[in-house]
């Protein structure tokens, strides 16, 4: 242990990091790798998501995933309202609302996804850029999408022997390549070079391509009168719920960890401290696009609407904590090889005033999953000490 004076500073403790062997400020963690200094294993911390350290990496939660730049304080006003939202849409189909339900349905995830990054200010310099490349690209690719083949799977291959792998192989793998045609138009921008940014641009393409899709899919329930004559069948309470909820977490999973890993890949902020195959961009295409085909596959076989719910429901947690894992490793992946201690400042998710580093000290939140108002100082600017 020793001391460091920077030119801006106090008095600094600083420790040598068993993990990556920079000093460091004293703390529960690494302020360079983000390790856990205390526990010798500490180094993957599976204990303490980087986006949300309260949380354990392998709970399969929507907001800390989907939302990482949202602070814990405001993390359960958005879990609140999306499980109200849920209510809100079992209430409408309960009265036999089941287009209001459907639409309901369909905006939650995606209203409430931008108002998360307005709330945020994620993007708050090209707001109108990345809404455009990734949103509005994504929803016209949906309604291209479902017109095209809603036409083609009812007027030409339905109850075909070609109907499985069309279905089940083809379509979703179309679908999944547009969801990624919006990112990529963002990928070459230096100023987005965060696996962060990959994250957000993929899971709001999916959400805007689903949206669009989902509502195209069923126009011709939006020309049936508002009230029916009958309650909503179980048939269609679980056909909304597929279309309506689960099938955009899907989307937004599999497209958010295929956007993620290609940031990092290609942006060349990996340290390649925690490198395994399996997390790499040609696994992690892999196994997003096999998702989406075993899922097309499931709901072309199953006759059974529930199990196919339950199979969707099962699939979506699972993805949740695979995009949790990718994220996690990716977050502490980022950065230099060089630990940059910068001036103290209030960190974002603990509050406790630390030296700027790519890690909080304190809590060991990644602070490129800070609110973007609040700061994310991965290079930090006048004042710093090099360990």
């Amino acid at each position: 242990m020793s001391k460091q004076r920077g030119t801006a500073q106090s008095d600094l403790v600083l420790e040598t990091c068993p993990h990556c062997d920079q000093l460091v400020p004293v703390g529960a963690y690494c302020g360079n790798c983000g390790a856990h200094l205390a526990d010798a294993a500490g180094r993957t911390r599976l204990h303490a998501y980087a986006a949300a350290p309260n949380e354990h990496v392998m709970r399969p939660t929507v907001i800390s995933t989907l939302f990482p730049h949202l602070p814990h304080r405001h993390a359960h006003v958005f879990r609140e309202v999306l499980g109200a939202g849920l209510l809100i849409v079992l209430l409408l189909a309960a009265l036999r609302l089941y287009t209001s339900a459907l639409i309901g349905a369909a905006l939650l995830l995606p209203i409430l996804y931008l108002v998360y990054l307005y709330e945020v200010e994620v993007y708050e310099t090209e707001p109108v850029l990345v809404v455009g490349a990734t949103f509005v690209t994504g929803a016209a690719l949906g309604v291209g999408y479902a017109l095209v083949t809603g036409h083609f799977i009812s007027g030409t291959i339905g109850g075909t022997q070609q109907g499985p792998f069309v279905s089940g192989v083809v379509l979703p793998s179309i679908a999944q390549l547009l969801m990624v045609v919006g990112p990529l138009l963002l990928l070459s921008h230096s100023q987005f070079d965060e696996t962060l940014d990959g994250l957000t641009f993929g899971v709001t393409a999916a959400l805007g391509f689903t949206l669009a899709a989902v509502l195209t899919g069923f126009w011709h329930v939006f020309t049936a009168p508002l009230q029916g004559t009958s309650s909503v069948s179980p048939g269609e309470l679980l056909r909304l719920v597929r279309e309506g909820i689960l099938v955009q977490l899907v989307n937004a999973t599999t497209t958010g960890a295929i956007t993620a890993a290609l940031w990092l890949r290609t942006h060349g902020r990996s340290r390649r401290r925690h490198v395994t195959e399996w997390r790499e961009v040609g696994p992690t295409v892999a196994i997003a696009f096999a998702a989406q085909i075993v899922l097309g596959l499931v709901t072309y076989y199953v006759t059974s609407l529930l199990l196919v719910v339950v199979f969707w429901a099962i699939a979506a947690a699972a993805l949740l904590v695979w995009l949790r894992v990718i994220l996690h490793h990716a977050l502490l992946e980022e950065g230099s090889q060089v630990a940059m201690i910068g001036d103290p400042a209030a960190c974002p998710e603990c509050h406790r005033l630390v030296p700027s580093m790519l890690f909080c000290p304190a809590c060991g939140v990644a602070r490129s999953a800070a609110s973007k108002h609040t700061g994310s100082p991965a290079a930090p600017e006048a004042g710093e000490v090099t360990g």
